[in-house]
């Protein structure tokens, strides 16, 4: 006949060894819970990159194809004609200005006094040297302001090719800093772990009341032999 405290000793320890593979199966069903977090958490940042390094790279090859369609031949040529008109206009003299106007008085204060009280004859010919020669000055200063359309004037070719060069360099250095600061944050977020679920103290608690009840199933028992053997 199983002595009782026995008994006990053997229910307890069988509890215990449930009470363990219970508290294993929880602490296993946590562990794959915070790895689907993980799983989760590294999809939606490697998503959320992806978006990212995508949006910074269109706005570098946005910046480099403005540059280049604002380089081409067409929009070229229009700046340049438009940079040589303001520039004729800024060189030419007003009575110049105002002479290509059609306004006949405009030059005539380049006459001498004693000129102006000449024969009409002498007076038409001398105007029509002064005529000549302000149509010649209106021609060399177009022919200047053209080649200096091409050069360093305010809005010639060089200054605005340099203008926009300088801004899509900009905007195209911007976007690689911005990528290479989206990329390392990255590769911090894909450096994170998932949650390591530990059992705290459970183990040991389940352990140690595993042994007491071993413990007091043992003298229980050694009491009861103590007892039978006194008895014989």
């Amino acid at each position: 006949m199983c002595d009782p405290i026995s008994i006990i000793g053997l229910g307890f320890s069988i509890g215990m060894s449930m009470y363990n593979m219970q508290q294993q199966a929880d602490m296993a069903n946590q562990q794959n819970a915070a790895n689907d977090q993980w799983v989760a958490y590294q999809r939606r940042q490697s998503q959320e990159y992806a978006q990212r390094d995508e949006s910074l790279r269109k706005n570098a090859e946005a910046a480099r194809e403005g540059s280049l369609d604002e380089l081409s031949a067409g929009k070229q040529t229009a700046a340049q004609e438009d940079e040589a008109k303001r520039l004729t206009t800024a060189l030419t003299p007003e009575e110049l200005a105002n002479q290509a106007k059609g306004d006949p008085n405009a030059l005539a204060g380049a006459m001498f006094s004693g000129q102006l009280n000449g024969s009409q004859e002498m007076r038409s010919a001398i105007q029509g040297h002064i005529q000549q020669a302000a149509i010649a000055a209106r021609k060399r200063i177009a022919a200047l302001a053209d080649v200096q359309s091409y050069g360093g004037s305010q809005y010639g070719l060089t200054n605005r090719a340099n203008s926009i060069f300088n801004t899509a360099g900009q905007d195209i250095r911007l976007a690689g800093n911005e990528r290479a600061g989206s990329l390392s944050a990255y590769n911090i977020a894909k450096a994170v772990e998932p949650i390591k679920i530990v059992q705290h103290g459970g183990g040991s608690a389940a352990g140690g009341l595993a042994q007491a009840g071993a413990q007091i199933a043992g003298q229980g028992l050694g009491n009861a032999l103590a007892r039978n053997m006194g008895s014989a």
